[in-house]
């Protein structure tokens, strides 16, 4: 016999966290992956201010060159040397900065071990951007590109999330013996936090209509 339950009160618990009008300080280390002769770390963060639950605006930085401390040619690289008897060029990244729009479509809910909620939400970024780069074979050149990027915000408290971030920034690099330059891709996958300022927040509660009486 199936029970009924019209008598009872259900309750929406309130989103956990709201992002309207505040301000995220969002630092990350990241790497490349779509390039099989050369491997990237990079270490850079979003400044994005939230104009609505679901937009927001936001300045980004990333930095790739640590002068060989980090990052340089794979194995691969190497392969191809030893198989070819020549120095196969590859674009790098040195550092881009720039602007984007974002959208955050997708949010939601999940439990930490069947005991404390957590919440989450998953978004879009479609910017300009700046960036400096070169090849193994030519010195740096600067000039406009792009970036997308998707991410996921896992909120630890309500002003300081888990971020991760698949980021694809687009430039030119001149890649041919004749300079001319072609349109290239760094692809990395990062990590970070972010903060949410101020820390707190507040519902609007609804005004109360007047009655009809």
């Amino acid at each position: 016999m199936r029970r009924k339950f019209k008598d009872k009160i259900h309750v929406v618990q309130r989103k956990p966290v709201l992002q309207k009008k505040r301000l995220e300080v969002a630092p990350r280390f990241g790497l490349s992956f779509n390039d099989p002769l050369y491997r990237s770390f990079k270490v850079g963060g979003n400044i994005n201010y939230h104009i609505a639950e679901r937009f927001f605006v936001g300045a980004t930085l990333d930095w790739y060159n640590f002068g060989g401390a980090l990052g340089g040619t794979t194995d691969t690289y190497d392969q191809v040397i030893s198989q070819t008897s020549s120095a196969p060029n590859t674009p790098v990244p040195n550092w881009s900065a720039g602007l984007e729009l974002g959208v955050v479509p997708i949010f939601g809910k999940f439990s930490f071990f069947n005991g404390r909620l957590g919440f989450y939400d998953v978004g879009l970024t479609l910017g300009g951007a700046f960036v400096n780069a070169s090849t193994l074979e030519s010195p740096a050149a600067s000039g406009p590109g792009g970036t997308v990027s998707i991410f996921n915000h896992i909120f630890l408290s309500e002003w300081v999330s888990l971020n991760f971030e698949i980021r694809d920034t687009i430039y030119t690099a001149a890649l041919a013996s004749d300079g001319s330059s072609s349109i290239s891709h760094a692809l990395t996958a990062a990590v970070g936090f972010g903060l949410f300022l101020p820390r707190r927040f507040e519902y609007t509660e609804p005004e109360n209509k007047p009655s009809d009486d």
